[in-house]
């Protein structure tokens, strides 16, 4: 198992993913970064950078990771919109939602009501491909 923090790389963002491989987390890694922070090239410099990143999680943290599944949330704030967000549980996937609803949809409050709908579409990631 191996876990990854967005924060390590000096963004202001509470995301964080634990793996089983390297090679898995890598690849959220990359959505995560594509989808909510717009890097949109995984250079070779940024893959090495973020592997470095990588630590073990805490004997708990990892034991509680084996039963999580990726869930998705496709944005459906505006017409038109393709933002998507994947993280480990619905309570990140709010988060982020709430900070793409601010900056791209000038939501100035998330309710509670919007947090719950958001928790209710998010459904299971089914990969790279979906």
């Amino acid at each position: 198992m191996r876990e990854f923090a967005c924060k390590s790389l000096g963004n202001d963002c509470t995301w964080k993913h634990i793996a089983r491989t390297e090679e898995l987390l890598a690849d959220v890694v990359a959505v995560h970064l594509r989808d909510v922070h717009g890097v949109q090239e995984m250079k070779p410099d940024l893959i090495g950078k973020i592997k470095n990143l990588f630590s073990n999680p805490s004997p708990t943290e990892a034991e509680t990771a084996e039963g999580l599944v990726l869930k998705e949330y496709n944005c459906d704030l505006s017409p038109g919109c393709a933002w998507r967000y994947i993280a480990q549980t619905e309570e990140l996937i709010a988060d982020g939602v709430a900070v793409h609803a601010r900056q791209e949809h000038d939501v100035k409050e998330f309710t509670r009501e919007m947090m719950t709908r958001v928790k209710n579409a998010a459904h299971e990631w089914k990969g790279m491909e979906s």
